[in-house]
């Protein structure tokens, strides 16, 4: 893993040594770069990244750049200098892979990968724009404001995470995914560089496929072992069986569960395992693991996720990072294939009745099944004050429904689910957890190609008849086994309902208390009792992942926001 951060303006050596401090785990080595008009950092423990990418600070010239992540194309910093010296913004269509880079060129240039699988965020704080890769490292700058942003606390209830380019943190703010962010004096200028759905010729299922194995290879190591998260469910079993064809013998599969008493798939990710031949890790981890660091696993996140697996996710690649040295994952397939919770959309825009103003927008919010639907009972009278949920909410999606591009009703959630949860989510929270174990990690599934690909595949090879995820069925059915390909969709179910009720509930009753609830003059205590003892009728159901959403935010509102300690 590696790091990139850096400031506007005249040099301040305590400034940027304080950046980096808070960035250390993301490696020991550090070049830096500092000129009259800008101060570039790189931290890592290696200047080659795992696609072959030299990362570190490159120069060309009057231009000078700092890389971080994988790049398929220019063959290192220097290169990439050369690149954007010869052609400026241009420059940046030819750059592939995840991958965050700072330019300065008389100024400075911010450029996030086209789907979002590295990011990096901003601040403009004493007439300076701070850059880093993670927010800690611009809150590490001596008197940087730590406000909430009241929207941001309404959208991360709705969604389990910050949409757009707004956080959590009122004066921070994340890069957009396949855009080239130029710094003018206070303003920022955006320009996107990638067009995913760009019309073209129809794609194949032939076409997808070969893109697909395409993407694997160049993310594939030349050599040694290479590991898989491995759940059981289509995408990370179709990533399994890819690089078993293509890494014989050297693929560890590792598999997380909670407990042989509780629901698990580990039946499933068996059964893939075997098929495919890989060395084969099943890893429980229950409250009593991820407890001792949940703390420490927050300030890791720098914004909550409301997602329970996130946790759980960052023990299993802690286990992963002692045995393999990079980590392969299935994460994409959702987003760039429809996924099982459009169907309920799809549904309603063909049958459902009435169309109420907005309603697409308020379908949208309440299949997430979050707290959307929580926010006048968990919210005080006057944090509520502070929200427009027609600006904060219903205003992210309506551009994207209202948008010529792309035409169809599916293709349109696909770009949300892509640019949101993709970008802001996913992405982040595999990034951060397993950044936290050192451990490198590839998404073969977010190929910006195959990305592309996928708005370019005809309906009935993503979504047909209640089945989702045709193509990657079709594609695998003779590799994986039959109860693979043709199960339901279920998710990783994480038992929070169980453990709130049990390991996590004086936790929970600690920071969740009415006395802290009070202080803080965000939650109704009243509310949030009454979801502890699980004895309200309002918004009934999923109380345990309530539950985990507001636990966690507290714990990073208290880290991040009042300064407790870790």
């Amino acid at each position: 893993m590696d790091a990139i951060l850096g400031f506007t303006g005249r040099p301040d050596r305590p400034r940027l040594d304080a950046m980096a401090a808070v960035l250390a785990h993301r490696g020991a080595l550090i070049d830096r770069l500092e000129l009259p008009q800008v101060s570039l950092l790189w931290r890592g423990e290696s200047r080659v990244a795992p696609l072959g990418q030299a990362a570190g600070l490159g120069r060309c010239g009057d231009v000078v750049v700092a890389v971080a992540g994988s790049m398929i194309g220019p063959t290192s910093a220097d290169a990439v200098a050369e690149s954007w010296a010869r052609e400026g913004e241009r420059a940046v269509a030819g750059w592939r892979g995840s991958f965050v880079v700072a330019v300065w060129d008389g100024r400075l240039h911010l450029v996030r990968d086209a789907v979002g699988v590295r990011t990096a965020y901003h601040s403009n704080f004493e007439g300076r724009r701070h850059f880093a890769v993670e927010p800690k490292g611009l809150l590490a700058v001596p008197g940087h404001p730590r406000r909430l942003r009241p929207a941001g606390v309404a959208q991360y209830l709705s969604f389990s995470y910050t949409p757009g380019e707004g956080t959590l943190l009122e004066d921070v703010q994340e890069l957009l995914p396949g855009h080239v962010h130029r710094v003018e004096g206070d303003a920022l200028r955006r320009r996107r560089f990638y067009d995913y759905d760009a019309e073209g010729p129809e794609e194949t299922q032939e076409g997808f496929g070969r893109i697909f194995r395409d993407a694997v290879a160049e993310r594939l190591p030349v050599d040694g072992p290479v590991g898989v998260f491995l759940s059981g469910g289509v995408d990370s079993s179709v990533v399994t069986a890819e690089l078993c064809r293509q890494a014989p013998g050297r693929v560890q599969s590792f598999a997380i569960h909670f407990g042989a008493e509780l629901p698990n798939e580990l039946e499933f990710a068996r059964a893939v395992a075997e098929r495919c031949g890989t060395e084969h890790h099943e890893v429980e981890v229950t409250p009593a693991d991820f407890l001792p660091r949940l703390r420490q696993a927050m300030w890791h996140l720098d914004e909550p996720i409301g997602d329970p697996i996130t946790v759980p996710n960052g023990e299993l690649a802690r286990f992963a990072s002692h045995r393999v040295p990079m980590i392969f994952n299935g994460e994409g397939g959702d987003p760039i294939l429809g996924g099982p919770k459009n169907l309920g959309m799809l549904l309603h825009h063909w049958y459902g009745v009435p169309r109420e103003p907005r309603w697409r927008e308020r379908r949208y919010l309440a299949s997430y099944r979050r707290a959307w639907e929580e926010l006048p009972h968990l919210l005080t009278p006057e944090f509520r004050e502070l929200i427009d949920e027609e600006r904060d909410l219903e205003g992210l999606l309506s551009p994207w429904f209202a948008a010529e591009r792309p035409r169809s009703l599916l293709d349109k959630l696909m770009a949300i689910n892509l640019r949101f949860k993709g970008a802001h989510l996913i992405l982040p929270k595999v990034d951060r957890m397993t950044a936290a174990s050192g451990l490198p990690t590839a998404a073969p599934l977010f190929d910006d190609r195959l990305v592309a690909a996928s708005f370019r595949l005809p309906a009935r090879l993503k979504v047909h008849g209640g089945e989702e995820k045709i193509v990657l069925k079709n594609l695998y059915r003779d590799a994986l086994p039959s109860s693979v390909i043709d199960r339901p969709k279920s998710g990783m179910r994480v038992p929070v309902s169980h453990w709130f009720q049990g390991p996590l509930r004086d936790v929970a009753r600690e920071v969740l208390g009415r006395r802290a609830l009070r202080q803080a003059r965000i939650w109704d205590p009243e509310r949030v009792q009454k979801l502890l003892a699980y004895n309200t009728t309002q918004a009934p159901g999923r109380h345990g992942l309530r539950l985990w959403m507001l636990l966690t935010f507290e714990l990073w509102r208290r880290i991040v926001v009042e300064g407790e300690g870790v």
